[in-house]
């Protein structure tokens, strides 16, 4: 719990959250390293050029862990 400031009211945490949708969070990856981890257990580090609505990636620079 937040401690109350000096109107009284509790302070707002320190820590403001932001929220994305899944696809805008993975827009905002683009051009940056992920690391992938696939249903099978496989695991992929790359680079992230592209993705559909369907979240199909393609990835440079890639390997798998």
């Amino acid at each position: 719990m937040s401690a109350p400031n000096s109107s009284g009211s509790a302070a707002a945490p320190a820590v403001a959250s932001i929220h994305q949708l899944p696809l805008e969070l993975i827009d905002s990856c683009i051009g940056s390293r992920i690391w992938v981890v696939m249903k099978s257990e496989k695991e992929f580090v790359g680079t992230l050029k592209y993705f559909d609505d369907y979240v199909n990636m393609v990835l440079e620079d890639v390997t798998e862990l």
